[in-house]
């Protein structure tokens, strides 16, 4: 399976984490569920004392600390301490620092005698705190709500929901934001007049009627709007018009995203409604019959038509190596999957070690490559050898481009069946080619993972950085230059030319115009199943992406185990049901 969970970055310069006995414990290794601090017996730990590890995050323009991971120690030695992170759902840096729960105590303290009497226990406020905050908003009093949340994050930086504080603070302050009155009208005549008059000149008071009211502030039609939707949506779920309660609370979110009864009532439409399901899909492509589907952890290839998910090769989870006819046929980890324009399917076979091909009757055949036999060989298809291929995609003339990415290069199948490598690995920089999609100018655009960069590779051969800097990786907008993503797995163009990057560690979608980047959907660092608009939206490493001909981007939202569909900027779930495994065909 393609990489998923991959280290935090931390912006050492940034780090302000430290332990309460201001001593900083740095992690000297991470692997697994486990971590290695340089804290040890001697700095005062002890087994069963907790943390977390901690980065600062600007939200608003204040600086917040978000907390990626808590830890429980397990062992001790007079250096070291190995402590087992307790929420596994990100990795951390070697470096990094941890921060203790309880202060850390030299050796010479834990020989004091105990106090005689123990210190009354301190009262939390911070949950007193969070539901003010919480009741304000649910109250629609905004402001309220955003002044207390940035006080909870100004009180709490540490706190293990700050995240969801600073989520809610950023609701807040785009309601707050929406529904501001208008500046000040401009002066009378008559007012302009006294201002600018001369002292010497005496101006006549009118005679005016006393002031009025200020008149309350307007709530954008397009809120009320949605308020209106949301509530429909409610009560047309309540009825059990399941589809019309869910485009109501579709079009709720279209114009208001942060809409929380919107959300509420979509999502318990889908788990009613929803059957389909998925296991981390990777890639996606679209055809006249519909999107393809790679759906690496079931080891099949799917179908999404008519607001439905079938599949048409492969059977969910078992794997294997059989040509034949669809049903009967098996893969390994199928990771990418390319449609010619004849309705011809082909996958990347990633454990396999082969390209596969499924007609338009049904039947698969191995295309290049030996099952099981992993290598680095051009020459005819059946002697060719690729390594842990990931992705693919076709040219208008029939020629196959593949991602093969154990052998670190890029290599094509042309129309008669001969494999050649067109780019590889320089040995001072190293190429984790996965994503790949031609440009309209034929150039092959190349996402890798592990350079943290857009390639582009020309007819000519020549390879040069389209976006980000090797080996450096981030979450940073702006000049293609100066531009950093994280792992990216996926790469698509759309009808104008406009470059799509599925930004994977970021849990983001990347837009590319004119040589500028930006953020389109998501927020960098936070992974959730959110459908929504811009920074509302939410992803879990979003893996293949492409464009259809109305310029939608398909999405594999490979951690929520979802297809996404971003339209016009905004996403929603258009198959699977995010956050549930399975291999059930049916409705979407």
């Amino acid at each position: 399976m393609s990489p998923r969970i991959l280290p935090i970055t931390l912006t050492v310069a940034a780090v302000l984490l430290r332990s309460t006995a201001a001593r900083p414990q740095h992690v000297v290794t991470a692997g697994g569920d486990s971590i290695v601090l340089s804290a040890g017996a001697d700095a005062g730990v002890r087994k069963g004392m907790t943390g977390k590890i901690c980065a600062p995050e600007t939200i608003g323009g204040q600086i917040v600390t978000n907390c990626s991971a808590r830890f429980v120690v397990t062992s001790v030695t007079p250096d070291k301490s190995i402590a087992r992170i307790t929420k596994g759902e990100r990795n951390v840096d070697s470096g990094a620092l941890a921060n203790f729960d309880k202060p850390l105590k030299r050796e010479a303290s834990r020989t004091a005698p105990p106090k005689s009497r123990e210190p009354a226990p301190k009262i939390d406020e911070s949950a007193a705190f969070l539901r003010e905050a919480d009741r304000a908003f649910r109250d629609g009093d905004y402001r309220g709500a955003l002044e207390r949340y940035e006080n909870f994050l100004h009180t709490y930086p540490n706190h293990e929901r700050a995240d969801f504080a600073a989520e809610r603070a950023y609701e807040a302050r785009a309601k707050v934001a929406a529904i501001s009155p208008p500046p000040p009208a401009p002066k009378s005549a008559v007012d302009e007049a006294a201002a600018t008059a001369p002292v010497s000149t005496p101006v006549a008071a009118p005679t005016l009627a006393p002031p009025a009211a200020p008149p309350p502030p307007q709530v954008p039609p397009e809120l009320r709007q949605a308020d209106e939707q949301a509530a429909k949506a409610e009560h047309l779920f309540e009825t059990g018009q399941l589809g019309e309660a869910r485009a109501s609370a579709l079009a709720a979110l279209r114009n208001d995203s942060t809409n929380a009864r919107a959300r509420s009532t979509l999502r318990a439409v889908q788990m009613k409604m929803v059957q389909s399901r998925l296991n981390n899909p990777t890639d996606v492509e679209v055809g006249d019959a519909g999107c393809y589907v790679a759906d690496a952890g079931n080891n099949t290839i799917r179908l999404i038509k008519s607001d439905a998910l079938m599949t048409i090769a492969g059977s969910g989870n078992q794997y294997g190596l059989n040509d034949g006819p669809a049903s009967r046929a098996r893969f390994n980890d199928p990771n990418g999957v390319a449609v010619a324009r004849d309705g011809t399917v082909y996958v990347c076979d990633r454990y396999n070690a082969t390209i596969r091909r499924i007609s338009t009757e049904g039947t698969v055949t191995t295309l290049a490559g030996r099952a099981g036999m992993s290598g680095m060989g051009d020459g005819a298809a059946s002697a060719a050898r690729f390594n842990a291929p990931q992705r693919i995609t076709i040219a208008a003339d029939g020629t196959i481009y593949v991602a093969d990415t154990g052998n670190h290069a890029v290599r094509k199948i042309s129309p008669d069946g001969k494999v050649e490598t067109i780019v590889a690995s320089a040995a001072n920089d190293r190429m984790d080619p996965v994503g790949l999609v031609l440009d309209a100018d034929g150039n092959l655009l190349v996402a890798d993972v592990w350079s943290h960069v857009i390639r582009r590779i020309e007819g000519s051969g020549r390879m040069s950085i389209a976006a980000g800097l090797p080996g450096i990786n981030g979450s940073v907008d702006g000049p293609v230059g100066s531009a950093r993503f994280n792992a990216p797995e996926g790469v698509a163009v759309d009808p104008e030319g406009a470059i799509y990057v599925a930004d994977t560690a970021n849990h983001t979608i990347r837009k590319i115009v004119n040589g500028v980047v930006s953020t389109v959907a998501g927020r960098a660092g936070i992974a959730d199943a959110v459908d929504g608009s811009g920074p509302v939206a939410r992803l879990n490493h979003p893996s293949g992406v492409r464009c259809d001909a109305q310029g939608r981007l398909w999405i594999a939202d490979s951690g929520n185990h979802a297809i996404r569909l971003m339209t016009a900027g905004f996403v929603e779930t258009v198959a699977g049901l995010p956050g549930d495994i399975g291999s059930n065909d049916g409705t979407n």
